[in-house]
């Protein structure tokens, strides 16, 4: 049997990025309007308008599923953090109960 390793510092890393992404994420619409002068072209300014408008509609789906992913993270973080603790009294227990080693 193979020993269940879990690296805490990864799943709290990845907690963060994923609540920062979805930040970023749901910000992107507030920032459309931002990018429309820095296209030269009319018809490139119109392929990104109808780009970002496009994107609108599966913007909320997409953030939904980042939000979802983000809390089986702190979930399994919360579960694996509650296990080790749970592992750690009843090791201390177990050994303060055994009896002291003969000589």
């Amino acid at each position: 049997m193979t020993d269940l390793i879990v690296d805490v510092e990864i799943l709290t890393a990845s907690e963060r990025t994923l609540s920062t992404l979805k930040s970023d994420f749901d910000d992107i619409e507030e920032r459309q309007d931002d990018t429309a002068n820095i296209w030269c072209s009319e018809e490139l300014r119109s392929a990104m308008e109808e780009f970002a408008t496009n994107m609108h509609h599966h913007r909320k789906e997409l953030s939904q599923k980042i939000a979802d992913c983000g809390t089986k993270v702190s979930a399994t973080l919360d579960a694996w953090e509650e296990a080790d603790r749970k592992l750690e009294e009843e090791l201390r227990k177990n050994t303060s109960e055994s009896p002291e080693p003969t000589r």
